[in-house]
Formats: structure tokens, sequence, C-alpha cells
């Protein structure tokens, strides 16, 4: 059983954080019904990595290494001069 702050703060049991995906950061909703309070994560926060861009924007584009990436950048930058 948690306590309700001064500042009305309460501690969500680590299991919950687990289950749910909770970290610091995601955004959670509260709905009350009668004399119960839910609580519904609202956007769920996923911890990506700058690999995992590609899939998480939903491109299905050709792939470029971070070598080819900046010999184009520095291709146009020699174009443009």
């Amino acid at each position: 059983m948690s306590k309700v702050t001064k500042q009305g703060q309460v501690r969500i049991p680590e299991r919950y954080l687990h289950a749910l995906g909770i970290i610091p950061g995601t955004e959670v909703d509260f709905e009350q019904r009668g004399e119960v309070l839910l609580l519904r994560v609202s956007k769920p926060l996923k911890q990506s990595r700058p690999e995992d861009g590609p899939r998480i924007l939903e491109y299905t584009g050709p792939t470029v290494t971070v070598e080819e990436m900046e010999a184009a950048i520095r291709q146009g930058a020699l174009s443009s001069q």
C-alpha cells in the first residue's frame, strides 16, 4: 500500500512499473469510477537506440552506413562551393 504525499504524489509499486513499461516521462491519465481511481498509460515511452530510427519511423527504403552518410555530406558540401 502507498501513501499520498503532501504534494499529492503516490509511489507506484515497482512490479506495476515494469509490467506497464512506465519509465520517467511516461504520460498517464486518471479516470474516476465511483471510489476507484484508474491510472492508464496514455503514451508509453519506448527506450530506443539511434539504429532503431528507421523502424520507429516506419522507413522501408534502403539503409546506409554512417560512413556513407558522411561521404554524401562531404560531396554535397564540395558541390555547393
